[in-house]
């Protein structure tokens, strides 16, 4: 049995990778890590430092169609948002079942996931199978329904959403969508092979984590210290305002990345409605609307000042300390 722990350079993933090593032996691990060429130097940097003093074994997958994130975009013509990300597909999600059917044998992956990060995540199981939505439904009118009796709509795109599954369940369809990539490989894998999946930490929280990794010498992403709530993609297609004010401040380099992304891939990574449309400078002719450049985003937040209007709201005090979960030393 093969057992795999992806690694992202961030903080759930760290422990997982630890947490393996202590119980079954580092030369029985294999930490997988899969680039999408958008992340900060520093998380490269981590990631080295992790591997290097674990010893573990240690192999990166890349996409074997896109030259990573912006040569992503630029194929696709667009980046992606909220509605469509396709970057995680393509990039981290296309990478590893491609691997994992290369291999021969049994697998056991170890995922750093926690239920506490989103809405979606504290959705998920503890335990389950790498391959489970090509076996049950990711999605179908009953499980929107459900998920709806649990919180009902207050969007009107909720509202609409509810409506248009109760819509089609009296006409008899239940429309259940499955996991399609490479399925017949998939299915015929399956029939050999087990593929389980455990969270080891997936009831703790970002501070069990963090102190699991310090507790035993190891070093957490220096991304943590300088403000950052998450490391991956640097920034990521879904950036807060306050995400991006922290870049304007602590990375400029960043921004420059971004301009350069924007010019190659000739549009724009924030959606129309990400700032106020009197801060917009740009033109689609193909849509007609009015668009925002990382120019218009950064002027934007510049102006309202978003991250000290929030520490205000919240009354945070400043401190010399610029980390979310106070690990500064």
């Amino acid at each position: 049995m093969k057992l795999i722990v992806p690694i992202s350079g961030g903080k759930d993933s760290q422990a997982t990778l630890l947490y393996c090593i202590e119980k079954f032996g580092v030369e029985n691990i294999e930490a997988v890590f899969c680039d999408t060429k958008w992340e900060h130097e520093l998380t490269y940097n981590h990631l080295s430092y992790t591997v290097e003093k674990s010893g573990v074994k240690f192999k990166v997958l890349s996409s074997n169609k896109y030259d990573g994130f912006v040569d992503l975009c630029k194929k696709k013509k667009r980046f992606p948002s909220s509605q469509v990300g396709f970057c995680t597909i393509e990039l981290k999600v296309v990478p590893m079942i491609d691997y994992v059917l290369s291999l021969d044998e049994n697998v056991m992956i170890f995922q750093g996931i926690r239920s506490d990060e989103s809405k979606k995540r504290a959705q998920m199981n503890e335990e389950c199978r790498y391959f489970k939505y090509y076996f049950q439904p990711y999605t179908s009118n009953m499980i929107v329904l459900e998920e709806f009796f649990k919180k009902p709509p207050i969007t009107d795109k909720q509202k609409k959403k509810e409506r248009k599954a109760i819509d089609r369940l009296l006409l008899g369809h239940n429309d259940e969508k499955f996991f399609t990539y490479r399925k017949k490989d998939v299915f015929k894998w399956c029939e050999k092979y087990s593929d389980d999946i455990h969270r080891p930490f997936f009831n703790s929280s970002a501070e069990d984590v963090i102190y699991y990794c310090l507790d035993r010498d190891y070093k957490i992403n220096p991304l943590y210290f300088r403000g950052a709530s998450r490391v991956g993609c640097f920034p990521c297609k879904n950036a807060r305002h306050d995400e991006i004010q922290l870049i304007i401040t602590e990375f400029p380099d960043t921004i420059e990345k971004i301009k350069k992304a924007e010019y190659y891939v000739e549009g724009t990574f924030f959606s129309p409605d990400y700032i106020p449309q009197r801060y917009h400078s740009g033109f689609d002719t193909k849509s007609g609307k009015s668009i925002c450049t990382i120019g218009d985003v950064v002027k934007y937040i510049t102006d309202k000042n978003i991250q000290f209007s929030l520490l205000e709201e919240f009354g945070y005090e400043s401190t010399e300390c610029k980390s979310v979960f106070n690990i500064c030393e």
